[in-house]
């Protein structure tokens, strides 16, 4: 590669990085009315190949791609790698007889990983972690006046996760690895007040606004094992897991009360709280699995993921009596023959399923998330040295009853993965 090149892969890395900080503040993928609950809705830590596979993978790596479901995967990438991904969701939500259909998007992941040595690789990841967007509009009648008030209540943001990751390969068969992350970001929530009488809508809005912000570290560690079962590398099992260790963000809150009338302040707005100190734990986690892998043909894996979201605090040591999360996810990555000079026999194919449970509960009703997807991955450039992936996702989460939500989507994430040798010295004979 040349330095011009390299020169642009490094601009790219970080246009890409300064956008994904704002647009992971600014957008998420699209309304979502359980992100109103605990932190909202997450990305994940899946990039688009393992995205394919159900989410499963937290085994086994291929060295192609980056792994980000384990930091103990970074080091089988022996090639300066750089990773990035975006997302795009639609949905369909409907509750009872209304029904609503949305879209969204946001930059997935931005991921640069070094191979120091043979044995150790560095990476640096940046991400969303999570994002709030809804909005839900109710009326009620006000006691003692023929008026009815409009109620507006909604909220956007989220909090954004950037990485530094330490991967050691330990012997033969054994990787470790250390994930050090730094959490950032910000979500606004405002309740809106109108009053209707006989029908005709009040100019006066009397809203109550409220700005969280959030920072802090946090720690996840991981490993593997290759256990060989059949002679030259034929035949392996990998085994591993992933332990993300809980952590209490710092946190800041303002709140401010706001009289307008037609989109005009009628008073300047009356901070009621500026820069409340406090705090949002977020849980802990871990995730293990298992992958049969036939090296440059085939891989099976199946994965259990747990969070303990009844842990969770929001600001002010509120307990908001989420779920712990429990799923199970399962993929199969399929190349027909690597190396051919077929193009479509390096293609590699992906399926994979994941089901299991929310942190949310609506009443009585659990609130439950499935899915299955399909994923590809197209060798790009001379020696199909980089890559083009791509992943499609298609669930249910919720059903539409016992005044629970029911939301349909579909997702699409899209992967683009550069490599080449920048440390390698060159031999002149």
């Amino acid at each position: 590669m040349s330095l011009y090149s390299r020169i642009g892969i490094i601009t790219l890395a970080i246009t890409l990085g300064w956008s994904c900080t704002n647009l992971a503040k600014a957008q998420g993928l699209g309304n979502s009315p359980y992100s109103s609950l605990g932190m909202g809705e997450f990305y994940g830590d899946a990039y688009s190949d393992n995205t394919g596979m159900g989410g499963a993978g937290v085994a086994s790596g291929s060295g192609f791609q980056i792994n980000n479901l384990n930091p103990a995967l970074w080091v089988r990438n022996r090639f300066t790698t750089l990773d990035v991904g975006l997302v795009g969701q639609y949905k369909d939500i409907a509750s009872g007889n209304l029904n609503q259909k949305n879209a969204g998007g946001n930059l997935a992941y931005l991921s640069l990983s070094f191979p120091i040595t043979p044995r150790w690789v560095i990476g640096a990841n940046l991400k969303p972690y999570s994002f709030i967007d809804y909005q839900n509009t109710f009326t009620r009648p006000v006691a003692g006046s023929p008026g009815i008030a409009e109620y507006t209540v909604s909220g956007k943001g989220g909090v954004n996760k950037a990485s530094l990751v330490n991967s050691f390969q330990i012997g033969r068969y054994v990787t470790l690895g250390l994930e050090s992350s730094y959490f950032f970001g910000n979500v606004r929530r405002s309740s809106d007040v109108a009053l209707y009488v006989d029908g005709v809508p009040s100019d006066y809005i009397v809203s109550l606004n409220e700005r969280n912000t959030y920072s802090d570290v946090a720690f996840r560690a991981g490993g593997t094992v290759r256990i060989p079962l059949k002679k030259e590398n034929k035949l392996n099992l990998n085994l591993g897991g992933a332990y993300s260790f809980s952590t209490s963000l710092n946190a800041t809150k303002t709140t401010s009360f706001e009289l307008t009338q037609g989109s005009f302040p009628v008073v300047s707005p009356d901070t009621l709280e500026n820069n409340l100190g406090g705090g949002m734990k977020v849980p802990e986690q871990y995730q293990v699995g298992a992958t049969l892998e036939w090296p440059f043909k085939m891989t099976v894996s199946v994965d259990y993921s747990r969070q303990s979201w009844s842990q969770y605090r929001g600001f002010g040591n509120v307990n908001e009596e989420l779920r712990n999360v429990n799923r199970l996810h399962v993929g199969a990555e399929y190349i027909p023959k690597f190396a051919s000079l077929n193009y479509f026999d390096n293609v590699r194919y992906r399926i994979g399923f994941s089901t299991g449970n929310t942190p949310y509960m609506i009443g009585n009703t659990k609130v439950n998330d499935s899915n299955v997807s399909l994923g590809f991955t197209f060798p790009m450039g001379r020696g199909f040295a980089n890559f083009l992936s791509v992943a499609f996702v298609g669930g249910q989460r919720g059903t539409n009853s016992g005044g629970a939500i029911r939301e349909r989507y579909g997702r699409v994430v899209l992967g683009v993965t550069l490599m080449e040798r920048w440390f390698e010295k060159r031999r002149i004979d």
